[in-house]
């Protein structure tokens, strides 16, 4: 399996040969996987990219790609992420920053859990066995905490530790390439709370590992002075889209129910099938309706394209539905008639329904339009 250690560089003239050196030492004893390294390099005034090119003939790992200026931190990883998939054949990808406040012996453990069966793994600076510098001041501790909790509320994400931190690794084949990269919501520092999205949209396996996060041994930190904006305006910006593409997974909803609804009438008064089956023939229209303008409408951005990819899909998008309708809701109502009795059979029903929808919208667009081909 091939890693590619993405690293961007501005200025780092004094860290980039020790970085390099110390990079290659850690990693010379992984077994079994091939270590590269990609500098993103932002055209530094300092002579970086000359360093780097100077060390390239002593190890045959490293690949280095110069900006015409400097774009900004999300700007050079997108561009680092998209050569390794393209040129560099890489299978996972690592973020990494070249001023030592990622310790490279951390690498190891990060090949670990992708070996593990990770797809995402995260270097958590806020989880058990993590910390950041002690002499960081309140302002800075306060922005990383508060956004971190910011963020995970307003976008409904799993329960992370950290959703900021820079140090990751990203399998390529089926998620990270699935992404279009080139419209995440921001080329600065909060590119990462996107990219973290994205690949919780497309199923990835997460897995937190503990860091150290230290203060730069030498340079100048290159952290935008408008990260915090920036962060504030792109999780604002997702929440917005998942807002727009929630209310049309309602509204295809509300077609489909209408569907049902009249199918059964239909089917039963006409000609006179049993309520039960005529409920069935009306379910499955309003399945084949909610699949096709989901597909349409809510989840354009993934539609399945293909005929071989859009039946295996809807058979897919069958079987879940099903499963909803029979252990979530009728389960539900079940349970709640069971302890309180039938009289309040309506509200069971609608809360059940609610708890349905909200399944239904999760499975939909974290399996049924989680990684589709791009054409």
């Amino acid at each position: 399996m091939k890693f590619v250690v993405i690293i961007p560089t501005y200025n780092e003239a004094d860290n980039v040969e020790k970085l390099i050196r110390t990079i290659e030492a850690e990693t010379s004893s992984i077994a079994g996987h091939e270590i590269s390294l990609l500098f993103v390099d932002g055209n530094s005034p300092d002579g970086t990219a000359a360093l780097i090119r100077k060390m390239q003939p002593e190890f045959g790992n490293i690949e280095l790609l110069v900006e015409e200026s400097k774009r900004g931190l999300g700007a050079a990883y997108i561009t680092g992420m998209t050569h390794a998939m393209k040129n560099m054949a890489a299978d996972v990808v690592v973020e990494m920053d070249a001023d030592f406040q990622h310790d490279p012996a951390d690498l190891k453990r990060f090949v670990v859990q992708i070996d593990n069966g990770a797809d995402y793994v995260i270097g958590s600076r806020f989880t058990k066995g993590g910390s950041i510098p002690k002499d960081w001041g309140f302002y800075r501790k306060f922005l990383s905490v508060a956004g971190n909790i910011f963020t995970r509320v307003v976008l409904n994400l799993p329960k992370i530790s950290d959703y900021t931190t820079g140090y990751k690794a990203s399998r390529v084949k089926g998620f990270l390439d699935q992404i279009d990269l080139e419209h995440l919501e921001s080329r600065g520092f909060a590119y990462k709370m996107h990219l973290l999205v994205e690949m919780v949209d497309h199923g990835a396996k997460i897995k937190e590992i503990p860091i150290h996060f230290a203060n730069r041994e030498k340079g100048v930190s290159k952290m935008e002075g408008n990260n915090p904006l920036d962060s504030l305006k792109v999780v604002l910006k997702i929440r917005v889209k998942k807002s727009h593409r929630f209310i049309k997974f309602l509204i295809v909803g509300f077609v489909g129910l209408v569907i049902n609804f009249v199918g059964y009438q239909f089917f039963f008064a006409v000609f006179k099938i049993h309520p039960a089956l005529s409920n069935l023939i009306g379910a499955e229209g309003a399945i084949i309706s909610n699949y096709y303008f989901n597909n349409r409408w809510t989840f354009s951005d993934r539609k399945h394209i293909d005929l071989k990819q859009f039946l295996v899909k809807f058979v897919h998008f069958n079987l879940a539905s099903a499963f909803g309708v029979i252990f979530i809701q009728s389960g539900l109502i079940f349970v709640f008639t069971y302890f309180f009795g039938t009289e309040l059979h309506i509200l069971f029903f609608f809360l059940a329904t609610a708890v349905l929808v909200i399944y239904n919208f999760t499975v939909y667009s974290r399996v049924i339009w989680r990684a589709v081909e791009k054409i």
